[in-house]
C-alpha cells in the first residue's frame, strides 16, 4: 500500500472508533461531527477493504481486522505524538549519552565536579570525555561527534555559540622539597629545566609567549601530553611546570607535590563552552551547559579564594592577576 494515496488522519479517526466503539463518541472524542466521522470510517472501509465497525445488538463492534489494527495504529500514533512533543529532559529520569571534548588539561577541574553532580542529579546519564586539538574539536561539534567543548578557542564561525565558563591564574609546581619550593627569582625560573603539560601538537605555551616578549626563553625539557604523566615526571626530578592553579592543586592533593608562584606576570586562561548552534534549545543540552556553567562558576570564585590566601601568606610574590574577561565571541550565550 503507497503511503501517499493515504490521508494518514484516518488513522486517527480509526483509533478512536475502535476505542469508542461508538460514531458519536468517536467524532466527540477527536473534534469532528458525527457525519464527517461516518464520512471518514466510509473511506476507512474503502481503503482497507474490511467493514471495521459492525453493528450488533450491544452496539457497533469492531471487526477481527480492526482489532488486528488497532495495536500497531495505537503505538504509532503515540511515537508520532512524542516525536512532535515540545522537548523536555528530567535529568532524573533521563536515559542519553553526551560526549564532551576538552583541550586542555586544565578543564579537569570541570571534570571532577561534573562526576559528583550528574551521578547525583541524573544518575542515568553516560558522559565521554575526551581531548584533542582546537581544529578537530571544532570539527567534532559540527558534524555531531560531540555535544559541547571547553577549551579556549575564540575564533569561531557564526554558527557556533559560546559562553565563559571559567578564568584561571597560573602557578608554579614541583615536587615537595625541590630546591625552588619556597620561592624562586626569574633567573631560578629561567635556570631550572621546565616540564611543559600540552593535550594538542602546540610546543610552546604562554609562558614561552610571555618570556619571548621580553627577549628571554626557557628550557622545555620533557612535553608531556596529560596531567597524571606530568605528576609521574614532576616526583622524580627537579624539573617543574607551569599549569592552572586548580589543576594544580588537585595534582597537588593527590600527591607530594608543592605550588608557588611564578616569577613573572602571566595572564589567566579563559575556558569557554562551545556548541553548535542547532543544539542551542535542546531540553538536554541546555541542562548540560548550566551544570557546566554552574561548577565553573565555583571553580572559579574557588581559585580566586586560594590566590587571596596565598598572596597573603607571601606577600611578596607577584601574583599572576586574573585577566578581565567579559562575555563576547560568536552568539554568546547563558
Amino acid at each position: 500500500m503507497n503511503l501517499r494515496g493515504i490521508d494518514l488522519n484516518l488513522l486517527v479517526v480509526l483509533n478512536a472508533l475502535t476505542e469508542e466503539r461508538s460514531v458519536r463518541r468517536a467524532g466527540a472524542r477527536i473534534g469532528l461531527s458525527q457525519s464527517a466521522t461516518s464520512h471518514a470510517l466510509a473511506r476507512l472501509r474503502g481503503l482497507l477493504g474490511d467493514e471495521l465497525l459492525v453493528r450488533t445488538a450491544t452496539g457497533m463492534e469492531p471487526t477481527p481486522r480492526a482489532l488486528a489494527l488497532a495495536g500497531p495504529i495505537r503505538l504509532a500514533l503515540e511515537e508520532i505524538q512524542a516525536t512532535l512533543a515540545p522537548d523536555r529532559f528530567d535529568p532524573a529520569t533521563a536515559s542519553r549519552a553526551f560526549t564532551i571534548v576538552v583541550e586542555t588539561y586544565g578543564t579537569i577541574v570541570i571534570v571532577a565536579d561534573m562526576v559528583d553532580r550528574i551521578r547525583q542529579e541524573a544518575p542515568g546519564i553516560d558522559v565521554t570525555v575526551r581531548s584533542g586539538p582546537a581544529a578537530q574539536i571544532i570539527d567534532d561539534i559540527d558534524k555531531g561527534r560531540a555535544d559541547i567543548a571547553i577549551g579556549s578557542v575564540r575564533s569561531l564561525p557564526g554558527r557556533f555559540v559560546t559562553r565563559q565558563l571559567m578564568a584561571d591564574r597560573h602557578v608554579c609546581l614541583m615536587r615537595a622539597g625541590h630546591p625552588l619550593a619556597g620561592g624562586m627569582t626569574l633567573a631560578q625560573f629561567l635556570g631550572i629545566p621546565h616540564l611543559l603539560v600540552s593535550m594538542n601538537d602546540e610546543a610552546e605555551d604562554l609562558v614561552d609567549h610571555a618570556l619571548a616578549a621580553a627577549g628571554l626563553a626557557r628550557r622545555v625539557a620533557f612535553r608531556l601530553p596529560n596531567g597524571l604523566a606530568a605528576v609521574a615526571a614532576l616526583l622524580r626530578s627537579d624539573m617543574l611546570a607551569v599549569v592552572s592553579e586548580g589543576a594544580a592543586r588537585m595534582f597537588a592533593g593527590i600527591a607530594p607535590l608543592v605550588i608557588a608562584e611564578p616569577p613573572l606576570e602571566l595572564p589567566a586562561t579563559v575556558f569557554r563552552l562551545v556548541w553548535n548552534r542547532r543544539l542551542h534549545e535542546s531540553a538536554g543540552h541546555v541542562w548540560l551547559r548550566r551544570v557546566l556553567a554552574g561548577i565553573g562558576q565555583a571553580a572559579t570564585h574557588r581559585t580566586a579564594a586560594q590566590a587571596a590566601q596565598m598572596q597573603a601568606v607571601h606577600p611578596d610574590a607577584a601574583p599572576s592577576a586574573l585577566a578581565r574577561t567579559g562575555e563576547t565571541g560568536h552568539g554568546e550565550a547563558g
